[in-house]
């Protein structure tokens, strides 16, 4: 069963939210970083290394299928989060492939720590 996580958080939440993933997550699903958290891909790879990382945490976050970024989400970033942030690795798609992305997983589960 493969399970598309959506992440909506602020710099300041970010780390907790990827604790708060890391128990519902299994090999082989995807992220998709939401709105100015899509300018935080950096700071995500270093919190899930420093998960995976920790002897005591019985959580992991490994086997990642794939990363989804949104290109409009991306054109709302300032210009220099624009010009540092490297997507190479991700895959940016556009509203109606997100919305497809949705009908081909099993299940979308939304983790958001603006609300």
């Amino acid at each position: 069963m493969s399970t598309l996580f959506q992440l909506q958080a602020p710099m300041n939440t970010l780390k907790a939210t990827v604790k708060e993933l890391a128990p519902l997550w299994h090999g082989g699903d995807s992220l998709l970083l939401l709105a100015e958290t899509s300018g935080y891909l950096p700071w995500l790879q270093v919190y899930i290394n420093e998960l995976n990382g920790d002897d005591e945490s019985e959580y992991r976050i490994e086997n990642i299928h794939a990363l989804y970024v949104l290109a409009d989400d991306l054109a709302h970033l300032n210009e220099t989060a624009r010009v540092n942030l490297d997507v190479s690795k991700v895959h940016v798609i556009s509203d109606a492939q997100w919305v497809a992305l949705t009908q081909e997983v099993d299940r979308v589960v939304t983790l958001n720590s603006l609300s």
